[in-house]
């Protein structure tokens, strides 16, 4: 039976992985997690239930962050997709030199 932090993970990962930046997307989110998930040398487990509680809690925080690094490199795949979609957005310096030339051409009439 599978640890109740361990699904809530698992959900966490898939429900994220919607968005992942990859040519398989959900797929191979839900890959990659299964295979984290099932392999043993990311949870040595010792046999005595206090102790194995403290190593789940561990790598379940340890996943945690692998969820947060997902969620960073959606979102910077959503800016990347918008700053191309759009462009560059406003250039503060050249805005400033063409207000202040025109200022000054303005002045010397």
């Amino acid at each position: 039976m599978i640890h109740p932090l361990v699904r809530d993970l698992y959900k966490r990962a898939i429900i994220v992985g919607k968005d992942y930046p990859h040519p398989e997307e959900l797929n191979y989110v839900r890959r990659k997690w299964k295979e984290a998930l099932r392999d043993p040398e990311n949870c040595k487990l010792t046999g005595d239930p206090s102790e194995d509680e403290k190593i789940i809690r561990k790598a379940v925080g340890k996943g945690r962050y692998v969820i947060r690094e997902m969620e960073g490199t959606i979102q910077l795949k959503k800016y990347r997709t918008m700053r191309r979609r759009y462009g560059e957005g406003v250039d503060v310096v050249g805005e400033a030199s063409r207000i202040g030339s025109s200022l000054g051409d303005m002045l010397k009439k």
